[in-house]
């Protein structure tokens, strides 16, 4: 090696996680070989790492970016919809109406858009069928109905223009075996309400700029499509049913994910009622300071959502308190033989920086002491937790008179609960 060569410095390389944890403990007191996969202690939280599980990334990643959509008197049909296609297109539907009782009702104050019958309506990209069986089965796991084929047949497509909208509503039954309703969006935002209250906001990928469309499925909750401020909004509006010579199985779907976790805090014992949940993307001090939970994104935002409405539905002696935290793990080798890749470790420390879920800083953590029980509902191993892009090793050759070091540091951030 060339005296250049010994006094190169190399950043962002590959952690040799063999080298830093082959005999040491993982990040934050874990144990066990690179292939294992970690698991909480504890029932309950083996059971809410298990229902976390069901969470999903973008569901709507199953689905072609471009459908290839026609409409017989219309022609292809683009996403997004521009102007001049959706005037052609709305002057084809009908107006939506909304059902009341035992009548149907036409009422822009409480629905404004247009609608087709499947029967006009195709799909040029045979991707796109592919993709919408493939979220069938996802639904069926989701919804408690594992290794049926569901079917999810074409109810209408909508339209809505600028100030298009359709108040709180809940879905009725329309097809026989209907089980669920699926709404594929192209742009706009969609509530979903419980007991009168908005539980969730779907946003379909604005906020991160990521989904062309997301998909949204429900079965028992209201929902509602808010006012379209512009442009215009495209919505396939599916029927999710049982195939039928299945129509006589007893209707069992899953408790949405945020029940199902309830149940399970209401269940925490003392000793079993704290967990962390490392988050699966990369986030920034500044997003956290700036927006706190707000900042999370994909499963980490679907995960955490459905924790905070698990939370607020217990009672006041099982409530959890729910905190952000950025771990830090630091491993620092010198060469002490003068060689690189010859190395002996001269340090090893942790630290923690502690945040509410509003993005309040909190601090170092030094007075904290919790165990750090992790969750893993992606059942992920040892080395995919902590690998790059969230380890990272910074090599220095010859300084001075100084040997070379290799300093790899570990970083996540991750929502940590325990008893209020």
């Amino acid at each position: 090696m060339s005296d250049s060569d010994d006094r190169e410095i190399l950043y962002d390389q590959d952690p040799d996680l063999e080298e830093d944890f082959g005999t040491k403990a993982w990040p934050f007191a874990g144990k066990g070989d690179l292939d294992d996969v970690p698991a909480p202690t504890g029932a309950a939280c083996i059971k809410m790492s298990n229902v976390l599980g069901g969470a999903s990334e973008h569901s709507g990643d199953q689905l072609p970016p471009i459908p290839g959509l026609f409409v017989d008197g219309v022609g292809p049909v683009p996403v997004p919809l521009w102007e001049e296609r959706a005037l052609k297109l709305i002057d084809k539907c009908d107006k939506s109406p909304f059902g009341h009782k035992m009548d149907t009702k036409l009422d822009e104050s409480v629905r404004k858009s247009w609608q087709l019958a499947p029967d006009q309506v195709h799909f040029k990209n045979l991707t796109w069928q592919a993709g919408i069986d493939k979220m069938a089965v996802s639904i069926a796991n989701r919804l408690g109905y594992k290794g049926i084929p569901l079917q999810c047949v074409l109810y209408k497509l909508l339209v809505y223009g600028e100030g298009g909208h359709f108040l709180k509503h809940q879905d009725t039954e329309k097809e026989d075996g209907m089980i669920a309703t699926l709404v594929v969006h192209e742009g706009g935002d969609l509530v979903v309400y419980r007991d009168g209250q908005v539980k969730h906001r779907h946003d379909f990928g604005t906020t991160e700029g990521t989904a062309t469309y997301l998909p949204h499925y429900a079965v028992h909750y209201a929902d509602a499509v808010e006012k379209v401020t512009k442009g215009y909004r495209l919505a396939l509006v599916y029927s999710v049913c049982l195939p039928p010579t299945m129509r006589h199985l007893e209707r069992n779907p899953n408790k949405p994910m945020s029940a199902a976790l309830a149940d399970v805090i209401e269940t925490m014992q003392a000793g079993d009622d704290c967990f962390a949940l490392l988050l699966s993307h990369e986030y920034t001090e500044n997003s956290i300071e700036g927006f706190g939970a707000g900042a999370l994104k994909g499963v980490d935002r679907a995960r955490f959502l459905s924790l905070e409405e698990a939370n607020a539905s217990v009672s006041a002696e099982k409530k959890l308190q729910l905190h952000l935290v950025e771990l830090h793990h630091r491993v620092v080798f010198y060469g002490s033989r003068g060689d690189i890749g010859d190395w002996d470790e001269e340090s090893r420390e942790e630290e923690t920086k502690w945040y509410s879920i509003d993005g309040k800083s909190l601090g170092p953590g030094d007075n904290v002491e919790v165990k750090f029980n992790f969750l893993n509902p992606g059942q992920e191993t040892f080395s995919q937790l902590w690998r790059k892009p969230f380890g990272s090793s910074e090599i220095h050759g010859y300084m001075g008179n100084e040997g070379p070091t290799k300093r790899t540091a570990y970083s996540r951030y991750a929502t940590i609960a325990w008893r209020a």
